[in-house]
């Protein structure tokens, strides 16, 4: 049984969205945004603040594969929704005030999308949640709707986002555990991008299948942080909760409760299921494997090339010590 901790912290470092200026040049983007928000708003506008919302703000953000940075913005408005009755018109006047040469901007269901174009591809992006405020309560409406969205689809949802990253973030009383958590959270992450393609659980749906099911794991005797352990334990707990339908059901921990998997078709959970099967299997079999290149080729085949595998002479070392030796070697 190899001791694979090494292995997990190198692959977190690489996939982690922790490097200084990644950080930097993401809140840049940010607050020139919010910057050119207050300047070309329109004078009728209410005023607005804004808070960090996402990964980035609950610290379990991963660095993109494809290049394309994201941080999530929430864009608080001094009104109610009896201000304005159509959900679109604020993020209209969003979408109007940051209008620029190089920024691509739409406007999605729950969100302004104001992507940065860098040699004709798409270089960062910046997912603004327009909200307004509900008379003598503390959460939020969030504005639903496409730009071209018929009433029906154009509509004020309860919302509670800061709760959510208090919840996240707070979670767990000791400071390694909650670290271990955003380290799972962030594995199958990269885990989903590799193996599914689409269909795919949302990044928050993971996020809070932690939050629901994670536990810390350490070596009883050494104290170590136990990563492998600790996410086989996770999923085997996310597999446990599929229903007898086959459905794996993850409300939001705060308004509006939604169950979070609930655009997922079923044949997107059965994907889901399936890998998730898969996943589990591997790390089990991963935890078994006697030599420790092995084990990290079983979870470089999950997670990806960036999930490190030793060179065998050096697993050979490690077997001879335990009294075997890998085949063609020596003990």
């Amino acid at each position: 049984m190899p001791n694979l901790q090494k292995y997990f912290l190198e692959f977190h470092d690489k996939i982690k969205l922790g490097n200084f200026d990644e950080a930097q040049t993401l809140r840049d983007k940010r607050d020139i945004l919010v910057k050119n928000l207050k300047e070309n708003i329109d004078d009728n506008a209410p005023t607005f603040e804004k808070f960090d919302q996402g990964s980035y703000a609950m610290h379990t953000g991963t660095y993109p594969k494809d290049g394309n940075y994201d941080i999530d913005v929430g864009i608080v408005f001094d009104c109610t929704s009896d201000d304005y009755d159509n959900s679109v018109e604020l993020k209209k006047i969003v979408k109007n005030a940051l209008t620029h040469g190089n920024r691509s901007i739409r406007i999605r269901r729950s969100c302004v999308t104001v992507e940065y174009i860098k040699n004709e591809e798409v270089d960062y992006h910046v997912d603004l949640a327009i909200y307004v405020k509900r008379s003598g309560e503390e959460i939020l409406d969030l504005a639903k709707g496409k730009e071209f969205s018929d009433s029906e689809n154009s509509y004020y949802e309860k919302s509670d986002p800061k709760g959510l990253i208090d919840k996240i973030k707070n979670h767990l009383n000791d400071d390694n555990d909650r670290a271990q958590m955003r380290r799972c959270i962030r594995y199958l992450k990269r885990w989903r991008g590799k193996k599914l393609i689409s269909g795919k659980p949302f990044s928050i749906g993971l996020t809070c299948a932690a939050y629901y099911w994670f536990r810390p794991e350490r070596d009883a005797f050494t104290g170590e942080d136990k990563d492998l352990s600790a996410l086989f334990s996770l999923v085997e707990a996310m597999l446990n909760n599929f229903d007898v339908y086959g459905w794996l059901t993850i409300d939001l921990p705060v308004e509006p409760y939604t169950d979070l998997n609930d655009k997922m078709t079923e044949t997107h959970m059965q994907t889901f299921k399936e890998k998730l099967e898969e996943l589990r299997d591997a790390l089990r079999n991963a935890d078994n494997e006697d030599l420790e290149d092995e084990a990290c080729k079983l979870l470089q085949k999950q997670f990806g090339e960036e999930f490190p595998v030793p060179e065998r002479k050096d697993t050979a070392k490690i077997a001879a010590t335990a009294g075997f030796a890998p085949a063609g070697g020596s003990a």
